[in-house]
């Protein structure tokens, strides 16, 4: 039998911007559920807006 998990927002992907974003959420106070199929931090599909560096210099 299964348990059920409760959270505010469920984040897919744990790039840069989903890593950001998850931060960003937990400090505003929600519960958060991060899902990454390989390791964190290992993509970004914040690509498309011209966020290529790694860091946080250029965060969202």
């Amino acid at each position: 039998m299964s348990t059920p998990l409760h959270t505010d927002i469920c984040i897919l992907g744990g790039g840069i911007a989903g890593l950001w974003l998850n931060a960003r959420l937990r400090q505003l106070g929600f519960s958060t559920l991060l899902i990454e199929s390989n390791a964190l931090g290992g993509g970004q599909s914040s690509k498309s807006q011209g966020i290529i560096h790694g860091g946080t210099k250029y965060a969202l």
